[in-house]
């Protein structure tokens, strides 16, 4: 017999009704809708019960469709008509986590790269951290006054500061930044770096750090200090470049070539053109060993003035006047001899020593060697084992095509046996050299902090023939950063003949000359920094179809599209390169391509303005 459970009443709650603020009744909100044709500001009425918590920049929870999400407030006003406006639910922050110059920046930056407003929210404001932000309240008691004058500094009409500093022998980035900190003890000052190996670097100049790596309460407790702070040294990686400015403070930042200074999700912003775009209303400094050819071009316009720390006491020797060897004996006995190498590892490609043969995997990835010099990796599946056979003619003996820094190292130790011979990677970075003079061999941009009596930049030919578009610009950042360290009076050796341009760069201590070359060699192919370029990602299908919309522009506008261009995986790109010029109108016929795109009912294609590469 089934045993019935006793009648529960139906309660029903409810909704209390809410009245609204007296004055500035109405939130102009942007919304996290995740529509990318969903993106202007709503309108929603302020309760009275939070009308003094909220405020412009203040983060709030809204009722949009059928549930809950999150917005932020761009401003508060009057209207006679109300009818429809839904009410703001409740606050979600204390403390306004934007400020008024952060949404005009913000707007900018949607524009420049062809987004959806909350995309730059949402990269550039940390998670929100209610202990943080109480954690900042504690720390520094901030009051809505104080806020306040913060924002009226960013209308003073005090006089910009634009510098390009570029690092020669013997300058390195943390007295840079020290010796800025005491020229501007009054200002604040953000410092935008490009790793956490550079951040390191800066240890010990009492700097608040607004690294990815603290914690979220932490981060988001150092994000609000530096937002409303109005002097200080603060230190950061590329996000942090949208933090709150006014007019007084200095942008630094360092080594702007730099691939991790290039964001990759939405919206790929890179931080050089940030700062350029933050350059019209407060201060920038460039602080880097060498520039893009970007920085380049606006020194070479007056826009920035360019300064150089260091010396410039160096003998260079190409690959055609003495042996390395001969070099790293003599340099021994002045110091320490630092050698850059291309390829970290032990043996990243290697053939049969008996028929020549190429190793190769069965995916088609060449063979990586390991140490023990029979177990192999495949450098594309990454497939391994254990002892390596030929597969053309079955024998197991390897020689060495391509040698990474760890066989570099172990050959160095065989050829001066009394020397302590340090290796240098990415994988097993080394952050000081030894006392004694040392052999130490690295690969590009893992250079132990000190002086060196001799320099030798190997791996020439392969590092300036690769097809990036960006790739040379890393590569003299890689050798000219290792050229700092060089002692005064001290020997680099260039493996690149004497007559190739970036020997003859290093003889003349800039790259100047050479940057201008190709900046017109660059405006003849249609390429940055004259040109500017938009790569566009899709279904074959989907391109076409953008392909002919696109086509139709060429008579408006300087416009040279390629492609579409098949892809693997069913992907097809199309690039775009256009004058600077008619970079507004191109992109936002871009942006009104994929909004369409999405109202009805369609995925938006995958966008990127000057990435640094294509691939």
């Amino acid at each position: 017999m089934a045993i019935l459970k006793p009648l529960k009443l139906r309660s029903e709650k409810v909704a209390v009704k809410r009245s609204i603020a007296a004055e500035n009744f109405v939130a102009e909100i942007l919304v996290d809708t995740k529509v990318f044709h969903l993106d202007e500001p709503y309108s929603y009425l302020v309760p009275e019960l939070f009308s003094d918590q909220i405020s412009v920049g203040t983060l709030v929870k809204v009722p949009f469709g059928r549930s809950n999400t999150e917005g932020i407030v761009l401003r508060r006003y009057e209207t006679q008509t109300t009818g429809g406006l839904k009410l703001i639910d409740s606050p979600i922050s204390q403390i306004p986590a934007v400020t008024d110059f952060q949404i005009e920046l913000f707007r900018e930056v949607a524009a420049r790269y062809g987004v959806p407003l909350w995309d730059v929210f949402h990269l550039a404001i940390p998670s929100f951290s209610k202990s943080g932000e109480r954690q900042y309240q504690n720390s520094e008691e901030i009051k809505a006054s104080s806020i306040k004058s913060i924002q009226s500094l960013q209308n003073d009409q005090s006089p910009l500061t634009r510098e390009v500093v570029t690092l020669k022998q013997g300058a390195n980035i943390r007295d840079e930044v020290g010796n800025l900190a005491l020229r501007y003890p009054d200002q604040k000052i953000l410092i935008i770096a490009p790793d956490e190996k550079t951040l390191r670097q800066l240890d010990g100049l009492g700097a608040t750090s607004l690294s990815g790596s603290l914690n979220k309460s932490e981060r988001y407790a150092n994000y609000l200090k530096a937002n409303f702070a109005t002097n200080g040294l603060f230190i950061g990686l590329r996000s942090s470049i949208f933090v709150s400015f006014s007019v007084h403070d200095i942008l630094v930042v360092i080594d702007e070539t730099d691939e991790n200074m290039y964001e990759k999700r939405t919206p790929g912003y890179n931080v050089r053109d940030i700062a350029f775009l933050r350059s019209k209303r407060q201060s920038v400094v460039f602080l880097s060993a060498v520039h893009s050819l970007e920085v380049e071009r606006v020194v070479e316009a007056g826009w920035f003035v360019e300064r150089s720390v260091g010396f410039y006491g160096k003998r260079v020797i190409s690959e055609t006047e003495e042996s390395a060897h001969g070099i790293i004996s003599e340099g021994l006995k002045l110091g320490s001899v630092l050698v850059v190498h291309a390829n970290t590892g032990y043996v990243n490609s290697f053939t049969c020593n008996n028929c020549r043969n190429l190793a190769m995997c069965n995916c088609g990835g060449r063979l990586i060697l390991a140490r023990n010099g029979k177990a192999t990796t495949c450098s594309l599946c990454a497939a391994k084992k254990e002892s390596w056979v030929c597969g053309y003619c079955r024998n197991s003996l390897p020689r060495s095509v391509s040698k990474g820094v760890e066989k570099r190292a172990e050959d160095y130790g065989r050829s001066f046996p009394r020397t302590r011979v340090l290796s240098s990677t990415g994988q097993n970075p080394e952050t000081e050299m030894p006392t004694e003079n040392s052999l130490v061999v690295v690969t590009p941009g893992m250079e132990p902090q000190g002086e060196y009596a001799a320099l030798l930049l190997m791996d020439g030919d392969q590092l300036f023939s690769r097809t990036g578009l960006r790739s040379d610009e890393q590569s003299e950042l890689f050798w000219w950063s290792a050229l700092t360290k060089l002692v005064n009076g001290g020997v680099v050796y260039v493996s690149l003949p004497t007559a190739h341009p970036i020997t003859q760069s290093i003889v003349r201590n800039s790259f100047t000359k050479y940057h201008l070359e190709r900046i017109s060699q660059r405006a003849s192919a249609f390429l940055p920094p004259i040109f500017r370029m938009a790569v566009v990602e899709g279904k074959p299908s989907e391109t076409a179809h953008l392909f002919e919309y696109l086509s139709n522009l060429e008579g408006e506008v300087d416009l040279h599209i390629l492609g579409p261009i098949d892809l693997p995986a069913g992907i097809s790109r199309v690039v775009i390169k256009f004058d600077v010029n008619a970079h507004s109108q191109i992109v936002r016929k871009l942006y009104e391509y994929n909004r369409i795109r999405s109202l009805t009912g369609q995925i938006p294609l995958r966008v990127r303005v000057d990435p640094f590469d294509l691939i």
